[in-house]
């Protein structure tokens, strides 16, 4: 092997592991490192097409378009089985990416690093790395530049330093330095090879010297650095902390659910999540539940959860005096993208989960899969279990909610953020007017359940609020106030702002995310849950009994126990317009509609058609809108892509003018160096016809070669006269010598132009070869 190829084989390889360890350090902003094997596999991709078209012959802008479609192949492939079933993206495919890119950027905006993986934060970072390996190919092999060569790597890494958990930094930041030190090594080496390619017998000596003297000092100096540095005062503060280590149960930090699927509940997703088996149709319409947060910060609603292995029996948080009906599931997931399962409110019993490892948190009912199964379950799998669903009546709800109840449960599922004074620093502020309007609307109300009961009625009534999608996500303090001011939005806001205000009058409160329990497919035989039945709704703690359900939200009720609510059971597009208006009045005795004679809401038990699917009307998926085509949408689209593609094209005329024009500025003054300005501009004018000099070509030797040519290629015999002049002898005449060389140059460039075309000489604008002339 030659040394022009050795040195070549080893600057491709120093960039493949720069990529790879930005790949890894990417696992510092994730809970689990589940997504690193196909972060590592796109980027190795990335460089393989990058190479290959290289070595190939194509030119830059062939390369990418061969590299953008490899990677929408890989991704498909990847990170989207389920619409895998052409190599080549579809429809549904570019659907499920935008809907988990938009969820991503929710995340993004509420939940501190590090968080789950989910598939939109997999994409984008997949899609960055398989940018950062092009473009690092690019720049070393092509640009031959060091700087741009690890500067997109850098990005990434800087970017988790900030952002990523504070663990291993030390280590972290050596194994990068050392990526780095390789990278530059192997390109000076490379720059030796073509420098001393000249000399016959020498070219290898100095190519291991310059390796050998690299390592020696990347080694000491990353010694120093990592043996050393933490000896210096507070270097190690933030790096690793063993008085946090601890021996006992293992806290699981998540995303939390409620931001999740707030994203996918505004897009209306038409794919199918999961599905569900029941043995009863009729009885089996639950709200299939996946996690209730408990902690509100003003900012987001959350919990860190305690799991405990789930196999047979599991622990429950419902009073034993509490009724129940058991209800056996058979469930299968499609396109979950999170660690939760879905089940019906209280599971009991995991009879079988297809090999897939789950755990189950007693407090909030969550079931979930373990960290070693969740990339295994992220395909779909599925699992039975049985739930003992409580049964309540509101008879049986006690007239003072906490009563006998523990002070710190109570204190844990009551808190809010405290109220200040408009002076306060305090950034998460209570408003106290929210708790008076949540008094006010509860000023009647005798017991606890007649308190929930008016709130409730107080957001379903049409004339106060109006379900609508088109309104920004969040839950936060500013989104409360922003709610209960503009009154339009959809459950997210409706159930996290009930929840903030029944809390705010004492009664433990908190928030349930899942699904409604979506469409009941005759030849199935099951219930087919979809994006678009993502649902929240707050539930309600009352000692001796457990915890209840309400649903704020207009157009939903839960079908089970339903005379709790009041409201008829109904979800998207099934029964959604009777549940505008609860019209419930406390009295001394509460009445309440009987759930199997709501007359006047059409939602009795017995009218359900199981026998036909409900279908929604037609609906563009992800839209949020339905019975047509958004063009505003489109045409935002096609105007993204054109300036991306834009940009692409025209970053590398970009730098070619930027360099000129800081070249032209220093060599002014310089005759030499507009001379060799000028020389450069012919090379590049020449190089479109296939005619160049090579490095150890003397100006002179070249003119004598480009006389073969098949037609006159201009002055070059008056520029190479010049500049052979200007390079090697002393003369007063230096300036004319420069215009003579300029003059020649010009020429030069009519000529190769003419002949060339403007096609190819466009091509040669956006080709990033030609930089190495400027």
């Amino acid at each position: 092997m030659t040394p022009r190829r050795a040195v070549a084989l080893a600057v491709e390889l120093a960039t493949i592991v720069l990529s790879i360890i930005a790949a890894l350090s990417l696992g510092r902003v994730f809970i689990d490192n589940t997504m690193l094997n196909d972060l590592i596999a796109l980027a190795l991709t990335s460089h393989a097409i990058a190479i290959v078209t290289r070595r190939a012959g194509f030119s830059m802008l062939p390369s990418a378009l061969v590299s953008i479609l490899g990677f929408l192949v890989m991704m498909n492939i990847l990170l989207f089985p389920e619409t895998a079933g052409s190599i080549i993206p579809t429809q549904d495919s570019l659907t499920l990416l935008r809907i988990d890119l938009r969820d991503a950027w929710t995340l993004f905006e509420e939940e501190p690093t590090p968080v789950e993986a989910a598939r939109g934060f997999v994409v984008a970072g997949g899609a960055a790395l398989w940018l950062i390996a092009f473009l690092a190919d690019w720049a070393a092999l092509r640009l031959r530049s060091s700087l741009e060569a690890i500067a997109p790597a850098t990005s990434i890494f800087v970017f988790t330093s900030v952002l990523g958990a504070e663990t291993d930094q030390v280590r972290h930041g050596a194994i990068y330095a050392a990526a780095v030190a390789a990278v530059l090594l192997a390109m000076r080496a490379a720059r030796r090879v073509r420098e001393e390619v000249w000399i016959a017998s020498g070219t290898g000596n100095g190519v291991r010297t310059t390796l050998r003297v690299g390592t020696v000092a990347t080694a000491l100096a990353l010694g120093i650095g990592v043996v050393a540095g933490p000896a210096f005062p507070n270097a190690g503060e933030g790096v690793l902390d063993p008085t946090e280590w601890d021996d006992g149960p293992q806290t699981r930090q998540v995303v939390s659910p409620l931001v999740e699927i707030g994203a996918s509940l505004v897009n209306q997703s038409n794919f199918e999540m999961f599905s569900v088996r029941v043995d009863d149709p009729q009885a089996g319409q639950h709200y299939w539940r996946l996690m209730a947060l408990t902690d509100f910060d003003g900012t987001t609603w959350k919990r860190k959860s305690n799991f405990a292995e789930a196999r047979g029996r599991v622990g429950s948080n419902i009073p034993d005096s509490t009724p129940r009906t058991t209800i056996r599931q058979t469930i299968t997931t499609l396109s979950l993208a999170n660690i939760y399962m879905p089940a019906a409110y209280e599971v009991s019993t995991v009879i079988d989960s297809s090999g897939i490892d789950l755990e189950y948190e007693q407090a909030t009912g969550a079931l979930v899969v373990t960290r070693e199964s969740a990339e295994a379950a992220g395909r779909g799998f599925t699992y039975v279990i049985e739930s003992a669903v409580p049964n309540y009546t509101p008879e049986s709800l006690p007239a003072n909610a906490t009563a006998g109840l523990d002070a710190e449960f109570v204190t844990a599922h009551t808190s809010l953020p405290p109220v200040c004074d408009s002076d306060d620093e305090v950034t998460r502020c209570w408003p106290d007017w929210v708790t008076g309007e949540a008094e006010r609307i509860t000023a009647s109300a005798a017991t606890d359940y007649e308190r929930v009961r008016l709130l409730q009625s107080f957001f379903v009534d049409s004339n106060s609020f109006a379900y609508d999608l088109n309104v920004a996500s969040g839950h936060s303090i500013n989104t409360i106030e922003d709610f209960l001011n503009v009154r339009r939005g959809y459950c997210e806001q409706f159930a996290s702002t009930f929840a903030a205000m029944a809390r705010s009058i004492g009664i433990p409160t908190r928030i349930a995310v899942g699904f409604t329990w979506g469409e009941f497919d005759a030849e199935r035989g099951e219930y087919v849950v979809r994006g678009e039945h993502a649902h929240a709704w707050p539930e309600l703690y009352f000692s001796g009994v457990g915890w209840i359900v309400m649903d704020p939200t207009p157009g939903r009720g839960p079908s089970h126990n339903a005379d709790i609510t009041g409201l008829a059971p109904a979800q998207l597009n099934f029964n959604d317009d009777p549940n505008n208006a609860d019209g419930f009045e406390p009295s001394g005795a509460t009445s309440i509609p009987d759930a199997t004679s709501l007359d006047g809401l059409n939602g009795s038990l017995d009218e359900f058609d199981l026998s036909t699917p409900t279908t929604p009307p037609a609906a563009i998926i992800g839209d949020k809108t339905s019975g047509g085509i958004n063009v505003g949408r489109i045409l935002i689209g096609v105007f993204t892509v054109t300036l991306a593609l834009a940009i692409t094209i025209g970053i590398v005329p970009i730098i070619r003018f930027i360099r000129r024009r800081r070249r032209i500025s220093r060599v002014a003054a310089d005759p030499v160096g507009r001379g060799e300005l000028a020389w450069d501009d012919a090379c590049v004018a020449l190089a479109l016809l296939g005619v160049a000099p090579v490095p150890q070509e003397t100006p002179i030797e070249f003119a004598h070669r480009s006389d073969r040519f098949r037609f006159a290629l201009g002055p070059v015999w008056d520029l190479a006269s010049a500049m052979t002049v200007l390079r090697y002898t002393n003369t007063n005449d230096l300036v004319s010598l420069a215009l003579q060389a300029q003059d020649a140059a010009r020429q030069i460039e009519i000529v190769c132009h003419h002949h060339a075309g403007r096609r190819r000489v466009a091509m040669a604008a956006i080709n990033p070869r030609n930089l190495r002339w400027n």
